[in-house]
């Protein structure tokens, strides 16, 4: 069993964007998202271990992709990437400190219903030996 996460199936925060404080969540993802491809990051690789347990001779490959919606631990996971890189979004302008301090704040007010990345878990299994 291999999982990861791909941040390229559900790319925003905010599935449901109807306001400034899904706006402002979507917009910061969108620049984490172009910050971790600048990085050299994957973001679409969570779909490709199907194929790549395949190409190494598994059987019965199979893979599911479950992502929350607006549950506590989407909320903790934000809170904690936007703490741990918050630096670097600045200083490559793409938000402002007061941007991330109004993104903390609606995030922490419950006012925003946040998504996390897809976790896709493939398996598969050695071919029966005759």
């Amino acid at each position: 069993m291999v999982e990861d996460a791909d941040p390229a199936l559900q790319p925003l925060i905010c599935p449901d964007e109807v306001g400034p404080e899904q706006r402002l969540a979507d917009q910061l993802r969108r620049g984490f998202r172009t910050l971790m491809a600048g990085w050299g990051a994957d973001l679409a690789y969570g779909r490709t271990p199907p194929r790549l347990l395949r190409d190494a001779g598994l059987v019965d490959v199979e893979a599911d992709a479950y992502f929350s919606i607006t549950s506590p631990a989407c909320t903790l996971l934000e809170q904690a990437t936007v703490e741990q890189i918050r630096g670097r979004p600045v200083s490559n302008g793409i938000a402002t400190d007061a941007d991330i301090d109004l993104h903390l704040a609606n995030i922490g007010s419950g006012c925003v219903d946040l998504a996390t990345s897809p976790t896709v878990s493939s398996w598969g299994r050695k071919p029966p030996v005759d």
